[in-house]
């Protein structure tokens, strides 16, 4: 929850012409400053954050980034599909998707991308093969690929956390702070007594107990 109000405190001081980029506090002798200190673009410290509820602190190393006005664009959050409900899932396509996910499992990378993008094709309103296929191009930093197969996984399967987790993190890494915000207050609304966590090795945020790989 703290790095969630860090994320909203840095919307607001960032305003329209800089953006954040956060990881966890390390050795680096790096000053630490206040969250409302004045800083220059590309400009590393280390802010201290103090939760006003719990008395809780936490530092975050965090460097101001200039960006451009795409990057400041900030589209809504996918819908949910209204047919999606009525769609029977094709399974040629889920026999592709599991060839694809056993690749993955072997390490098979570029075979696995093949036969998930191959699912996806066979049948494009089946959100478990966008999910995996979005999910693989996200840990291969093809943000760009990944973007329409998550955001088109969570208008047929908008009741999946799980998908808004992956969409806070594509979200997070394309530095669009305000939707990956709303994606996790989604996954939050759905996610129950369930707590979301992020993957240690990924840096993926997922449900509590769920597993980034296959």
């Amino acid at each position: 929850m703290k790095r969630v109000l860090l994320v909203l405190a840095l919307i607001t001081l960032a305003g329209s012409a800089a953006w954040w980029w956060l990881r966890d506090a390390g050795p680096e002798a790096l000053p630490v400053v206040a969250p409302d200190t004045p800083l220059e673009f590309d400009e590393t410290v280390q802010m201290r954050w103090v939760d006003e509820e719990t008395g809780e602190d936490d530092v975050w190393t965090v460097t101001k980034r200039e960006t451009d006005p795409a990057e400041r664009e900030a589209p809504p959050l996918p819908e949910p599909d209204p047919n999606a409900d009525s769609h029977a899932p094709d399974e040629s396509a889920r026999a592709l998707q599991a060839m694809g996910l056993e690749s993955w499992k072997r390490g098979e990378i570029r075979e696995a991308m093949s036969q998930l993008e191959a699912a996806v094709e066979a049948d494009p309103e089946d959100p478990e093969s966008r999910t995996q296929y979005g999910r693989l191009l996200l840990l291969g930093m093809s943000f760009d690929e990944a973007r329409p197969q998550l955001e088109r996984a969570a208008e047929l399967n908008p009741d999946d956390a799980q998908v808004w987790l992956d969409l806070m993190t594509l979200y997070e890494r394309r530095r669009l702070l305000t939707q990956s915000w709303e994606a996790r207050q989604k996954a939050e609304s759905l996610a129950g007594d369930r707590a979301i966590v992020q993957d240690p090795v990924s840096g993926f945020w997922v449900l509590e107990g769920n597993s980034v790989y296959p």
